[in-house]
């Protein structure tokens, strides 16, 4: 090889680090998505934990119990949730801002569909029609969801929050395990979600996303990765789990790293406030043509929730 086509390689790699260190103005007019391209599509110490995951569960059909990668010397359990019942001083059951988002009139909030049984959180979702008002008029919206959120007594900034569930089976479903800004939106670390879509088949695709910026700005974005598990996430229970720094955001998946996202200064500069927990079942709206015609419900189940942060000590 010539030294020519030697330097490419160098070149190229001396380019990624210096797109990915531009733009750290955190103006709010400034587009995000042009500054933050490397940073959503070619950050390669995120390619690399995914090939990983890859390499070790799925080309080789690798699988072993899992054990937290976490060594928890120097961590401190800061909240934590078995669920053997329904504890209304650490959850809310559904969002502070009522039963309904205008953005989705398909699906409602109801406390009927949060239940704990045999050690398990069940978050259900069912075809039960319910009127409601909308303004000046009366609006009838077909599907129920469970939905718990912290934010009533718990939220942290930085820290490992891990939950151990099992997705609901079938078309147009949508669980979704995920922090959100304690005082404003975003920030938001969509550790999961996954839908289920015309078949049910993609539920096992987890997906994990980052927001932030300021709503009604330039400065709005969202950072996405995809990544396929094992075909199972449905019929067994799996260890999701995000570890948030000032520095990076770390998403493990029974105790694999699947993704690194850099928290470079104009990230920080969003990513900087307390955040609450939320867990719910969900449905997407465009498939529900889908479901059988006899379809009543469905379930996420969560065995346990927990959180650590680094001890002060």
């Amino acid at each position: 090889m010539s030294k020519r086509n030697k330097s490419i390689p160098i070149l190229i790699l001396i380019l990624i680090t210096w797109f990915n260190g531009i733009a750290q103005n955190p103006n709010p007019n400034k587009n995000p998505v042009k500054a933050m391209f490397f940073q959503r599509y070619m950050h390669i110490r995120s390619i690399f934990p995914t090939l990983n995951f890859k390499y070790r569960t799925q080309l080789f059909h690798y699988s072993t119990k899992y054990v937290s990668h976490l060594k928890k010397e120097g961590l401190q359990l800061t909240f934590e949730d078995n669920f053997d019942s329904i504890n209304k001083e650490k959850w809310r059951l559904g969002q502070p801002w009522g039963y309904f988002h205008e953005a989705s009139l398909h699906q409602y909030h109801d406390e009927n569909n949060v239940i704990s049984k045999n050690g398990y959180l069940y978050l259900l979702g069912k075809y039960t029609p319910k009127e409601f008002k909308l303004k000046d008029s009366s609006i009838t919206i077909p599907y129920s969801i469970g939905l718990i959120n912290s934010d009533i007594s718990f939220m942290q900034k930085y820290g490992y929050f891990e939950i151990r569930c099992k997705n609901p089976t079938g078309p147009a479903t949508w669980p979704a395990f995920w922090l959100t800004g304690a005082h404003r939106w975003p920030p938001e670390i969509d550790i999961f979600e996954m839908y289920g879509k015309q078949t049910g088949k993609k539920i096992h695709k987890q997906i994990s996303s980052i927001h932030y910026g300021l709503i009604g700005s330039k400065s709005r974005g969202t950072l996405v990765r995809k990544i396929w598990l094992p075909k199972d996430t449905d019929t067994a229970f799996h260890v999701y789990a995000c570890q948030w720094t000032p520095n990076a955001i770390k998403f493990y998946t029974d105790g694999i790293l699947t993704r690194k996202q850099r928290v470079n200064k104009r990230l920080r500069l969003w990513m900087y406030d307390e955040m609450v927990i939320i867990l719910n079942n969900g449905f997407e709206a465009k498939y529900l043509k889908y479901l059988p015609n006899d379809f009543k419900e469905n379930a996420f189940v969560i065995d346990w929730v927990r959180v650590y942060k680094k001890s002060s000590n």
